[in-house]
């Protein structure tokens, strides 16, 4: 199902129209993806001009599905065979990132940047670098894209809280009951004095150099940087005012969703990421809130995840066919293909009669975006809060080093009256600075929904 959607990606980089065929003979042009158990090495994409057959090898689907991650590398470089395979050393691994973003990474005239001169001021200095990869994040932020950077290939796991960077100092805009900051008195407001045992000047170094390291459109950099300053791998201790506790990042005590009632006829759903059994939770939820009038969808925070989950659960409030906007793809050769048309269509299953009302704050992003490309600016949808994120996405990944990851863009989506969404949001129709989620009575976001 993800392949089909990413059909006008790849059709894109091809020029050509795909169409996608089962098992047996095909005449012509075409790409055979094959899963040979007895393959041995990494999985390879092959292009034959004589028969005009691109074949995706691997043992496994797994190996299969990198393969598709090596269209543009080939569109680009107009080799005949790419393989899934790390990069030499540091200095290869620069190369191929400059090669890699520059062809295919679409923000960058929306943003006014100068990837040449990007990479004049930084390629050099990752390579020299006593911490290549710190320096090669630094190098990825200016980009200003969530989407497009260097991680470590074992990332760190984001604490359940919202935290807010900004001159070197770090405090918590978002508390969840039954977290561990919360069991230890902390609220929103309180600032951050300790972490790791940096305090002082240490921990301002520390801050700071998280800041610089974080990819992110601008409006939504203070919040991010914060969700990278509170990721972990190990237990880690964390200090404010008057509590102080250990995160382990082993178990996250909050629900992907929960649901209830906060008048006979609003109901309530936060949604915190679209992953796991989001799906069968979501429809429960519709089910248990039959017959309010009204559903608050609270997405602040909610930074994506499974693009299917999303735009499954948007066609629920659909009620006609509709199109939600337009997507442009990179074409892999450092230009852009034809705007495609996005539409969607009423579930075929549970589907929602009353209105809606979206929350988002800067967080929502990537997938919630898809979410709420098209819904925004239907009469029976209302969206509240701050902007969202601005991550178009529709990610590449390509591993550079064996512990090093490259992520790269390739889209940008616009809604139906032509705004591009990457690097400003989906707009909202009304503007409430809001960091819940919080209850009705103290809820500036959820006091709005109340009353829309």
């Amino acid at each position: 199902m993800l392949f089909r959607a990413s059909i006008a990606e790849f059709e894109a980089v091809f020029g050509a129209s795909l169409d996608i065929r089962g098992p047996g003979p095909v005449e012509g042009a075409r790409w055979e993806l094959v899963i040979d158990p007895a393959h041995d090495g990494p999985a390879v994409l092959d292009w034959s001009p004589q028969e005009r057959v691109l074949t995706s090898r691997a043992a496994d689907a797994g190996g299969l599905m990198r393969t598709f991650q090596l269209v543009h590398t080939m569109a680009r470089s107009r080799s005949a065979r790419e393989v899934d395979e790390t990069c030499r050393d540091v200095r290869d691994a620069v190369d191929r990132t400059i090669a890699e973003v520059g062809s295919a990474f679409p923000g960058l005239e929306l943003r006014g940047l100068d990837w040449p001169e990007i990479c004049e001021e930084h390629a050099n200095g990752v390579v020299e670098a006593s911490d290549p990869l710190a320096a090669a994040q630094r190098w990825m932020a200016r980009l200003q894209d969530a989407h497009t950077k260097i991680e470590p290939a074992a990332r760190p796991t984001p604490l359940p809280y919202v935290v807010s960077v900004r001159e070197g100092a770090a405090w918590f805009v978002r508390v969840p009951a039954g977290t561990a900051a919360f069991e230890a008195g902390v609220r929103p407001g309180q600032r951050i004095v300790g972490l790791d045992g940096a305090s002082g000047p240490e921990l301002v170094r520390l801050i700071e150099d998280c800041r610089s390291r974080t990819a992110a459109p601008r409006h939504m950099l203070e919040l991010v940087a914060g969700r990278r300053l509170l990721s972990v791998h190990e237990a880690t201790s964390v200090k404010v005012a008057g509590a102080e506790w250990t995160e382990d990042g082993r178990c996250d005590p909050v629900e992907l969703i929960e649901w209830r009632r906060l008048t006979s006829d609003t109901g309530y759903v936060r949604l915190k990421i679209w992953q796991g059994q989001v799906a069968e939770g979501f429809d429960a939820a519709l089910a248990e809130l039959d017959g309010c009038d009204r559903l608050v969808l609270d997405l602040r925070g909610n930074v994506g995840g499974n693009l299917m989950l999303a735009t499954g659960a948007r066609d629920r409030f659909l009620r006609k066919a509709t199109h939600l906007g337009w997507i442009q793809y990179t074409d892999g050769r450092g230009g852009l293909g034809p705007r495609v048309a996005l539409h969607g269509e009423p579930s075929s299953e549970r589907r929602w009669p009353g209105r809606l009302v979206v929350l988002t704050d800067p967080l929502t992003y990537s997938s919630s975006e898809d979410f709420l490309l098209g819904l925004q600016g239907l009469e029976h949808v209302t969206v509240i809060g701050r902007p969202s994120g601005g991550g178009s996405g529709r990610a590449r990944s390509l591993r550079l080093l064996p512990d090093w990851v490259l992520t790269v863009s390739t889209a940008l989506t616009y809604d139906r009256t032509g705004h591009c969404v990457e690097n400003s949001g989906i707009p909202v129709d009304v503007l409430i600075r809001s960091d819940g989620p919080g209850h009705a009575t103290d809820d500036p976001a959820i006091r709005a929904a109340l009353t829309s």
